[in-house]
């Protein structure tokens, strides 16, 4: 079986916002999971927003770019200005408005609306800087008050060396890589701040002997299904026999014939364990014409 994970919730449905609650319960109700970002405020408290975008033109550049009044009405908009989250005090982040009107939920919440969905996965991406510890701490807090299981969380990010600290923080916590499709390791993920060594990678030979990578011993590693490589997958099952793999695609399925390809290969099905999709009704019926979904 593979899991179908609603990316942001429902990215590209057209009446909510995505990565806010309401967009999580459409999901919730379609397939088996959701995806969503997760950064933090001055206050220190995690909020679920697509707060940093890595913008790759192949062959020209590579650079990250902060995001998240992009995805704010006009007047939450200059309201923020250049802000990041972690410069909005908790008070602030509640007044702020998102483009179809949608409020910016809390980690809480969403494991308030999980617990009304027993099992679901919630795969969350670390998307903020030093949002490693405040993330960890509000999973513990939803397990111990029996909202949600670790089994069913996965922790994953373009920032390893973050996924290395919740390994430290809470070994039992599942956790993974993603990888970007086009970079060579070069382009800074947090270009504002002084951290130079947390940078965008791509599924590599390289990235894959790494030492973080050996560290970690990822339970996941996430990328597009362009970057499925046979090659490196049996490299990847050869060093981390445990290791599963999430694809991620924005296209309607039935439009998106790199992902056909990939799961009409032998070599590379059986690896994945979950499509994190902008349109999770539409691959969950999908996958079950293909005999990948019950």
């Amino acid at each position: 079986m593979i899991k179908v994970l609603g990316h942001r919730g429902v990215r590209k449905n057209r009446k909510v916002d995505e990565n806010t609650l309401p967009a999580f319960s459409i999901a919730l109700d379609e397939c088996d999971g959701i995806e969503t970002d997760a950064a933090v405020s001055k206050d220190g408290t995690p909020w679920l927003i697509h707060e940093i975008l890595n913008v790759t033109i192949p062959h020209l550049y590579s650079r990250t770019r902060y995001a998240v009044k992009d995805h704010l009405n006009k007047i939450s908009a200059r309201l923020v200005g250049k802000k990041h989250l972690d410069e909005i005090e908790d008070r602030d982040v509640e007044t702020l408005r998102l483009k179809k009107g949608g409020q910016l939920p809390r980690l809480s919440e969403l494991f308030a609306l999980a617990a009304k969905h027993p099992g679901c996965t919630l795969n969350i991406e670390l998307k903020g800087k030093d949002s490693v510890g405040a993330v960890v701490d509000e999973i513990n807090a939803a397990v111990k008050a029996g909202q949600i299981s670790k089994e069913q969380v996965i922790l994953t990010s373009f920032d390893h060396l973050s996924i290395r600290k919740v390994r430290e923080l809470d070994p039992k916590l599942k956790c993974g890589f993603i990888f970007s499709r086009y970079s060579k390791g070069r382009t800074r993920i947090y270009p504002w701040s002084d951290n130079k060594e947390s940078r965008y990678n791509g599924f590599t030979k390289k990235a894959l002997d790494s030492k973080t990578a050996a560290e970690v011993n990822p339970d996941y590693f996430v990328m597009t299904p362009g970057a499925l490589k046979p090659r490196l997958l049996a490299r990847m099952k050869a060093k981390f026999p445990d290791a599963k793999v999430m694809v991620w695609t924005t296209r309607r399925p039935e439009k998106d014939k790199t992902l056909a390809k990939k799961l009409n290969d032998p070599a590379i099905a059986p690896l994945i364990e979950a499509v994190i999709s902008d349109h999770p009704a539409r691959m969950v019926s999908y996958l079950k014409k293909k005999g990948f979904h019950p």
